[in-house]
């Protein structure tokens, strides 16, 4: 029994020795540089950071990828560039295939839209409502889209009727209406997007509703003889429509007539104190021609400078060549008496100052809104204030063409006059389209 245990001992005892012998010999254990330790941890946390977002519930704004738009400045202009890995896998909408320029719309995120959270869009619900007016009074089946966007008033009733339905609008239920009920789409083409974005207003003029020595330039209504529409603006001031076309008013000059065309409606101070108010009834169908494309390919102005006011100044300032210069806008606007003191845009709804866009209605649904960011003028300050806002599509115009162009309605007075004839700024906007609409046209 004895002799049983001693062996056991015996065991031990070697098992132990031959335990500490290989410690001694085993290889040195070296920490490897720090570099490759980051190296190799990358992975790993990588690795990690993939299983925890497997076992977080997922959301929809969890799944949607986040894409960063960077403004990239060139030559003063700001252009909006996607990174390289950005829409891999983002629903895409074509609406213009040619070879040459290929156009497509990418759905992205609010948070994608630089100053959403801080800008004020309960005054663009507020825009948005006066053009759902107009949308709710046609049938479903009713064409309200641009060219290349095939819209009808049934893709817009949806939301319209939940907008219309808001008892009461703060600034927490209008932006989640919008988020709730539209997608954002950025344009998107080989080549960067540069916008332009201009301003416009409700001039106000004196004038008279007879012709004197002071009030000799005529504000004319439609035609009776529709064939006599088609004059030119030469035709017209060499007296074509003075037996055929009412004169709704007498003002002083060509020059003055020219921007309230532009502008589109204008108040009319009369003589004796009244006041008429005319907006836009129709144009000769003739193509518009920029009178300071005229001015900066004679090398009298440049791009620079060649704002509305300075144009006016100078054909205010040379009536000896005024009409010749501007005879080379062959297009002409018509107006008529409007019933409310307020100017009516292409959507015949009135137009809310700062918030209502004129734009190409080729590229841009009428009523569709769009975030918009660029810059404006301030009368106040040399520099330009930066200008981000949700803004309303409601009109359109001659000079507006083009799918990244708009013209800010800036209301009527002296800021809106400044700030009408000093804006010309590059931007860039994204389309806001309903939910389901954009479902169905990307399928």
């Amino acid at each position: 029994m004895n002799s049983k245990y001693i062996i056991i001992g015996i065991i031990y005892l070697t098992f132990r020795f031959l335990v500490l012998v290989h410690h001694e010999k085993a290889p040195e254990i070296t920490v490897p540089p720090k570099k490759e330790v980051t190296q190799t941890l990358v992975p790993l946390k990588e690795e990690a950071t993939k299983t925890q977002s497997l076992k977080k519930p997922t959301t929809q704004k969890d799944t949607s990828a986040k894409v960063k738009l960077k403004k990239v400045t060139a030559n003063k202009e700001t252009s909006y560039k996607r990174s390289s890995t950005s829409h891999k896998h983002k629903e895409k909408m074509i609406i213009n295939n040619s070879a040459s320029d290929k156009l497509s719309l990418i759905k992205v995120s609010f948070d994608e839209l630089p100053g959403w959270d801080k800008a004020d869009v309960k005054k663009s619900l507020l825009a948005f409502q006066l053009s759902c007016d107009a949308f709710l009074k046609q049938k479903p089946s009713h064409s309200t889209g641009s060219t290349l966007i095939k819209l009808k008033a049934g893709d817009w009733h949806p939301a319209c009727k939940a907008a219309v339905a808001l008892d009461s609008i703060s600034e927490d239920t209008a932006r989640t209406f919008f988020e709730k009920w539209f997608h954002p789409l950025e344009f998107e083409q080989k080549k960067p997007v540069h916008g332009l974005f201009t301003g416009y207003y409700m001039p106000r003029l004196e004038g008279s509703l007879k012709k004197t020595s002071k009030y000799n330039t005529p504000i004319y209504g439609l035609p009776k003889n529709s064939r006599q529409i088609h004059y030119t603006r030469e035709q017209i001031d060499n007296g074509l429509l003075k037996r055929s076309a009412p004169v709704l008013a007498w003002i002083h000059s060509p020059v003055e007539r020219l921007f309230l065309e532009i502008e589109g409606s204008g108040v009319i101070q009369l003589t004796n104190g009244k006041n008429i108010y005319l907006g836009y009834a129709g144009e000769n169908g003739a193509p518009y021609t920029s009178i300071g494309k005229v001015l900066i390919d004679k090398g009298i102005m440049t791009k620079n400078n060649a704002s509305k006011s300075a144009i006016i100044r100078y054909l205010e300032s040379h009536t000896d060549i005024a009409n010749n210069i501007i005879h080379k806008n062959k297009s002409f606007v018509f107006f008529e008496h409007l019933k409310r003191p307020v100017a009516v845009g292409a959507q015949d709804m009135t137009l809310t100052p700062g918030y209502s866009l004129a734009i190409d209605k080729k590229w841009i649904p009428l009523g569709a809104p769009l975030w918009l960011d660029t810059k404006r003028p301030s009368a106040q300050q040399s520099k330009e204030k930066q200008f981000q806002r949700l803004m309303i599509a409601q009109d359109t115009g001659g000079a507006i063409r083009g799918f990244m162009r708009g013209d800010i309605y800036w209301g009527s007075g002296k800021i809106a006059a400044f700030l009408g004839e000093h804006m010309k700024n590059k931007g860039h906007y994204w389309l806001l389209l309903p939910k389901h609409s954009f479902n169905r046209l990307a399928q």
